[in-house]
């Protein structure tokens, strides 16, 4: 299980170096970075994410099936991308209509990440949770304590809820289904409430403890009708670590691949389908989209048909998987070799959860090469700025000396395996650190596995269909 570390460790030094290395860089220019924060919660999100992989693989198999228990509710072209005639039709919603759940950019908060309000609880009550692709459990910050008080502040008081519930800590589904979760093995009587520990990076980068519990979720369809979704799974989190990062969240919407997750619950109500289109990642809060999960038709507007690719799912972490082929830059496919794509070398996700985009080698040496060969000629390195593209970006200029057009700019394309091409803004990837400076919002990964990080992701629709093993994309407003 995942353990709570207190003592220092190589890993936690080098992520201390990097907050130094930035903030140095930060003073030195005399200007405010934005990245200061995203980066040093995502190099430690990225060691974690891979850590998961490696921990699940030693658990044991379920002694019996994991089966999804039946949600309970109430209601109160590019000629190379597929046809789109050839698609399945999505899976029929068992409800009628759609939930559209707010979700926003969390920039006003200094985090490179996006909430998603959520009503939890009997009476409801609204909470900030991040939405995240990266996780399984959804947990808040809680106490079941009557008299107790909440972490920073915010979160939710269990004992003021008729709906939560605990599970034992002695049953089956502790014991054996909730090992992938981080279950302890901490039981001191078949009363007391099963417990986790679970971790999104390592040396004490956000790892919260707490109990396991079922609790209602309440959202509201676009038939205006009310739903309460009961029996979610649900983590009271009393304890966490990592408290800049979580600071203005009330916890973490599960969005990854489980059968206890909260995505996987909601597309089966739904109709197999959930759709988010990320804000601009510096958008203010008054400027949201929404996470919506059942009838397309409810979906942002797109200014281009959808794309579709394949999502590869892995028992061994939630994670949404694609499969590239390769990478193009301007029209020109770069010379990478194949094999760093391969699933088993580490293979690449998507996820909300990490803000910016890491490529394994040698692809990050390719692509940065290419970029780098362009940007050169017009917009200058800033010397002593940044880092090696491990720590901290590589190349960044000054865009009051050298502006940059975006339309001169090559465009950067991902191409998948079954044909599909994902062709991301130019400001997602030469992206603004400061209000006069500009970088290659790319990092080297420190392992085998590519993330295509929330800002690479902004302004297109995604479509994630669980039922047919789909991704949609196209281009939007978001609006």
């Amino acid at each position: 299980m995942f353990l709570l570390q207190r003592r220092p460790t190589i890993s936690l030094l080098l992520t201390s170096i990097c907050i130094l290395i930035i903030v140095v860089n930060a003073l030195a220019l005399g200007k405010p970075r934005r990245f200061t924060e995203a980066i040093r919660h995502d190099i430690a999100r990225y060691k974690g994410m891979v850590h998961r992989v490696q921990w699940r693989s030693t658990l044991p198999p379920p002694k019996r099936r994991v089966a999804m228990e039946e949600p309970i509710m109430q209601e109160t072209q590019d000629e190379e991308d597929p046809p789109i005639g050839a698609r399945e039709a999505p899976l029929k919603s068992i409800i009628d209509g759609s939930v559209k759940l707010p979700m926003y950019a969390a920039a006003d908060y200094g985090m490179g990440l996006y909430f998603v309000d959520v009503e939890l609880g009997e009476p409801p009550k609204k909470l900030r949770m991040v939405a995240d692709t990266g996780s399984d459990l959804t947990w808040v910050k809680c106490t079941k304590d009557p008299q107790g008080t909440l972490p920073d502040g915010r979160g939710y008081m269990a004992a003021q809820s008729t709906t939560f519930q605990t599970i034992g800590c002695d049953t089956p589904t502790c014991k054996d289904e909730f090992m992938s979760l981080a279950s302890l093995d901490i039981c001191p009587n078949p009363h007391a409430p099963c417990l986790y520990n679970y971790s999104y990076g390592i040396d004490d980068q956000t790892v919260t403890y707490g109990m396991f519990g079922k609790e209602t979720v309440t959202v509201h369809t676009t038939k205006n009708t009310t739903v309460r979704m009961e029996k979610i799974l649900v983590g009271c989190s009393e304890e966490y670590y990592g408290k800049a990062n979580m600071k203005e969240a009330d916890g973490i919407l599960g969005l990854g691949i489980n059968p206890y997750s909260f995505s996987l619950h909601a597309v089966n109500l739904f109709g197999g389908t959930f759709q988010y289109c990320l804000v601009d990642h510096l958008s203010h809060t008054n400027k949201s989209s929404y996470l919506i999960f059942g009838d397309q038709r409810e979906k942002a507007p797109t200014y281009g048909f959808m794309r579709y690719t394949s999502l590869r799912t892995n028992i061994l972490a939630p994670y949404l998987w694609v499969n590239v082929k390769g990478v193009s830059i301007g029209r020109k496919m770069l010379d990478i070799p194949p094999l760093v794509w391969f699933h088993e070398n580490g293979g690449t996700i998507l996820d909300s959860g990490t803000a910016l985009t890491y490529w394994a080698q040698p692809a990050y040496r390719v692509i940065m090469d290419e970029l780098i060969a362009f940007l050169a000629k017009e917009h200058p390195k800033i010397p002593d700025y940044g880092g090696d593209g491990t720590l901290d970006f590589e190349y960044c200029f000054n865009t009051t000396t050298s502006p940059l057009d975006p339309s001169m700019v090559p465009r950067l394309e991902i191409h998948f395996t079954d044909g599909a091409r994902f062709k991301p803004h130019v400001k997602s990837y030469i992206i603004d650190d400061s209000p006069e400076v500009k970088c290659i919002g790319f990092l080297e990964a420190m392992g085998g596995m590519h993330i295509i990080g929330n800002i690479m992701q902004q302004n297109y629709l995604w479509e994630f269909d669980l039922h047919h093993a789909m991704i949609g994309f196209s281009p939007s407003t978001c609006s």
